[in-house]
């Protein structure tokens, strides 16, 4: 058998050919590595920039977060100092108010030439009692709002200012001299939310609503509780509490405009009709939990209710939850047309 010989020419020929192709490759392969070198060189230093670049502003907010608490700190003490400071006079002048209002509702008829509340008529009066009572009552709302301190102030001012006139409008209202739809403006069921409007967004109004009910609820649960046992001792205990809810539940419903002072016609006789057919409302829902002896209690008590109106002029509680209030009671004879 023969075989081909190739010359030694075309071996090295071959050989060459074959190195040169390796080569290549090898070449090839070394640029491809060396080209993954230097992307993950770039993104490795691009990664250590912005690495730096996030903590510098990492850095810049956490800064701004220390300034801003701290300005927020100082404008809270600011606020509570001022809210401390109170003036000897202005503070001589709340209590002459509070002394005036007191000794003038215990009488049965008003005084010649006003009503009891012709006191409040006085702006330094009605300012006195609305700074005192507006941020008692409503801290907690604004507080719940979450608005910056600036805001709040402006708030809390917008409300200490329709406080103050509600107690001027007051000795308006019970001698008859406010028109339907001024005394709608001031005293009807919405009057807060909607005078609260330029300050206010709509959303903040509703909150608004639903915490002013809170407010007359619980305002109203005191007094109801002291008018039971001032009428009487077979509620008490637990039937009270069942007896007081009932109440509630009717007096502070559309029915009775959420127990606002006027109803929708501007009549504090309307919204009174209206709050006697509300205690009626309650009693047939009560009739069959109650026995005799507790029936013919809360007959007194409706009875003792329908002779005059409670109005509320300070309302607010404690830290243990004691609710302290100061009211006047008009004779239901003595209510304006």
């Amino acid at each position: 058998m023969k075989y081909a010989v190739l010359p030694l020419g075309a071996l090295l020929l071959l050989g060459i050919a074959w190195l040169t192709v390796e080569n290549r490759q090898l070449r090839q392969q070394v640029d491809s590595s060396m080209s993954y070198q230097s992307q993950l060189q770039q993104l490795s230093e691009k990664s250590a920039l912005q690495r730096l670049q996030f903590e510098d502003e990492i850095a810049d907010l956490n800064r701004q977060l220390t300034s801003a608490a701290q300005q927020l700190s100082s404008l809270s003490t600011t606020l509570q100092e001022a809210r401390l400071q109170v003036d000897p006079d202005y503070a001589a002048l709340l209590q002459q108010a509070r002394d005036e209002v007191d000794a003038r509702s215990r009488q049965s008829q008003p005084p010649s030439g006003g009503t009891p509340f012709a006191t409040f008529a006085n702006p330094a009066n009605a300012s006195a009692l609305a700074n005192a009572s507006m941020p008692k009552l409503y801290d907690s709302y604004l507080n719940a709002l979450g608005i910056p301190g600036t805001e709040r102030q402006q708030v809390m001012e917008a409300l200490i200012d329709f406080a103050t006139l509600r107690y001027q409008m007051l000795g308006t209202l019970l001698e008859g001299s406010l028109s339907p739809d001024e005394a709608v403006s001031v005293f009807g069921a919405d009057a807060l939310a909607l005078n609260m409007q330029d300050s206010l967004t709509a959303a903040q109004q509703d909150e608004l609503r639903l915490y002013d009910q809170l407010l007359k609820q619980d305002t109203l649960r005191e007094v109801y509780q002291q008018a039971l046992q001032r009428t009487g001792s077979a509620i008490s205990g637990s039937v009270q509490n069942r007896v007081v809810a009932a109440l509630l539940d009717e007096v502070l419903s559309f029915q009775t405009y959420w127990g606002a002072l006027v109803a929708a016609d501007g009549s504090m006789r309307s919204a009174h009709h209206e709050r006697l057919a509300a205690f009626d409302r309650a009693r047939d829902t009560l009739q069959g939990n109650l026995n005799a002896q507790q029936l013919n209690h809360l007959d007194r008590f409706i009875e003792a209710q329908g002779n005059g109106v409670d109005i509320i002029l300070e309302a607010s509680t404690d830290g243990d939850g004691r609710v302290s209030i100061i009211q006047a009671r008009v004779t239901a004879k003595n209510l304006p047309q």
